[in-house]
């Protein structure tokens, strides 16, 4: 077959195929944390369409926990008070919208803390950062030695 050093060669065919499995590997966990990512926004979009706040500034930057706490009480504290003092209504809030008010609260609280059952961890994130860095630093033949490999075997 005129390989000029079958070592060589095999090594470097054992490098291409473990990099190919690095590559597989990414895309797959890449793949699975879009889904994560994905299902989420769509959780979090409904619980919006009742009322929960969203988590962007008005520049579209994502709020700190502390920004976004201090938001969610003052649109409870609004919610409470919307349904206690109606300007546009002469008479008495009726216990009913305050209850209304308050049921939604419970629904999207009972929501948050169901979609946090087990806190979130990112070991997906940092298996596929460790993956591409060992992809990073896995090292191929230059293009040179891919042409003469070519050139070896039969047409």
């Amino acid at each position: 077959m005129q390989i000029k050093s079958r070592i060589d060669t095999i090594l470097t065919t054992k490098k291409v195929l473990t990099l190919r499995s690095f590559v597989q590997t990414l895309e797959r966990k890449c793949h699975e944390m879009q889904v994560d990512i994905e299902n989420f926004n769509l959780y979090l979009a409904a619980l919006q369409s009742r009322g929960l706040p969203s988590l962007l500034t008005s520049a579209g930057r994502l709020l700190t926990r502390e920004q976004y706490a201090t938001k969610v009480n003052n649109y409870v504290t609004n919610q409470i008070t919307a349904s206690s003092s109606t300007p546009t209504e002469t008479r008495p809030p009726s216990r009913q919208t305050l209850y209304d008010k308050l049921e939604n609260l419970f629904y999207i609280e009972h929501e948050i803390n169901h979609l946090f059952e087990v806190p979130p961890n990112f070991y997906k994130y940092t298996e596929a950062d460790e993956t591409l860095i060992k992809i990073q630093r896995h090292q191929l033949p230059p293009k040179d030695w891919w042409k003469e490999k070519l050139e070896i075997l039969p047409r």
